[in-house]
Order: structure tokens, then sequence, then C-alpha cells
């Protein structure tokens, strides 16, 4: 069901927007990746002014990231294959293994923190300790969330070299 819902986007057979290998679907996914770091800078700024505002961008952008990274996975997997994906590459299959497994520990990791980060400024919103008591150890979780993004958009990346430039 998901892969017609994705089929009759279109977006899997056209060409994507990057010159690349890529679907057009692949690419906006990408390009959303890359950018996520500049998006949550962004958001963060919005803390100091209205922290609502940025606890609706956060919980919006971690639910569009993992439906993204879904769709990622789920395009390079089961839609393109993987090993034909490879085959194409230039690069071997053991090394880009490794990328993958790098790629998906970073994603793992930075979307967990991501939610407990979330789960526990909601929280402590509720108790009316963020802001306030707890705000010095939110912004050191924020600042871990931020790095794991940085670090995913990194080995995002390093995948769609891989898989779609190599």
């Amino acid at each position: 069901m998901l892969e017609q819902w994705i089929l009759g986007l279109g977006m899997v057979s056209q060409d994507g927007f990057l010159g690349t290998r890529a679907t057009f679907m692949i690419d906006i996914i990408i390009s959303f990746l890359v950018v996520l770091p500049i998006i949550i800078m962004i958001s963060i700024s919005f803390a100091k002014r209205d922290f609502k505002i940025n606890q609706f961008i956060q919980i919006f952008l971690l639910i569009t990231t993992i439906g993204a990274l879904a769709l990622f996975a789920y395009s390079v997997h089961y839609m393109e294959g993987f090993e034909s994906l490879i085959q194409q590459s230039g690069v071997g299959e053991k090394e880009a293994f490794v990328v993958l497994i790098v790629h998906v520990t970073m994603v793992v990791i930075t979307i967990l923190i991501w939610f407990l980060t979330l789960f526990h400024a909601i929280n402590d919103g509720r108790r009316r300790a963020l802001p306030g008591v707890y705000s010095e150890s939110h912004k050191r979780a924020g600042r871990r969330v931020l790095l794991g993004i940085i670090l995913m958009a990194i080995t995002s990346l390093s995948i769609y070299w891989v898989l779609y430039i190599f």
C-alpha cells in the first residue's frame, strides 16, 4: 500500500533535481536533511522569545524527520534495492555497508536523544520547571541534539554520495 501511494505521487520514477542518479523524492529528502540543522538553529532562536513556538517546531521537525528517514530507507531498500544501488556505485559493498551502519547508528541515537529531550521539556513545562530550574540542562540537551542532527546530516550525505553520486 505504501509503495502504491509513493508510486502514485510519481516522485519515485522522476529524475531528481540535484543531477545525480537519485529520484526526485530522494533529492527532496536529502535536501531537507541537509538544511535541517539550519532550521533547528532558527527554531532554537525562537525559544528565547516564545518557548511554545520552539516546542511546536521541534515536535513537527522530529515527526517530519522520522517520516523522511523512513521514506528514504523504504525507497533505498525496497523500491530501488540497496544491492542494485551498490552495483551502480563505484564504492565496494563492504565500504557501503560500513557507511550505512554508521548512518543508522547516528540516526537512532539522534532521534532517541531528540525525543527524550522533547519529552522531558514537555513534562518540565507542565511542572513549571521549564523555563526555569531546568533551563541550563535543557540547553545542554539541545546542544547534543543539534550536534546529532549535524552528524545525521553528514552521514545522510555520505549515504547519498555512496548510492547516487560515486
